[in-house]
């Protein structure tokens, strides 16, 4: 039986036709969050896309090995892509990536520290952390369950 965060790869896969792997979309999966707070103020500032490009290049980093016919720039690219689709389709996939988030750090908890960290370091990105982007990790944090 299929968990949810395959299910939603399916149907993401069906929208997108994208060549993500189960493994690089639970990444993307995880970092969703990080994307809202940038978000939060309903702009993505320069430092914000700036820390996007740098999560896309280390993603790059650890899953070229995985693709072997891509060069790590071809890699980076295809995480670029997604994550700027998601930030243009937020209405569309928010809740569905949140409920299947939910979902996944209940069945792995030992990564809620990631999700809550990677939003505060986003929410860094452009001079410190707004008003708005520690309500939305307030949210975030309540809705997901990161006891913190």
């Amino acid at each position: 039986m299929k968990n949810q965060h395959e299910t939603l790869l399916e149907e993401y896969h069906k929208t997108r036709k994208s060549d993500l792997s189960l493994d690089q979309f639970t990444y993307i999966l995880k970092i969703y969050p990080s994307l809202l707070v940038c978000m939060s103020d309903g702009k993505l500032d320069k430092e914000e896309w700036d820390g996007v490009l740098n999560i896309s290049k280390g993603l790059a980093l650890l899953y070229l090995d995985q693709m072997p016919n891509s060069s790590a720039e071809k890699v980076e690219t295809l995480f670029r892509t997604e994550f700027r689709y998601l930030l243009e389709n937020i209405d569309k996939w928010e809740k569905k990536f949140l409920n299947t988030l939910k979902s996944y750090l209940e069945e792995h908890p030992d990564e809620k520290e990631f999700v809550y960290e990677a939003m505060y370091l986003f929410a860094n990105a452009a001079d410190g952390i707004a008003h708005e982007e520690q309500r939305t990790i307030d949210m975030l944090s309540s809705r997901l369950s990161l006891e913190y």
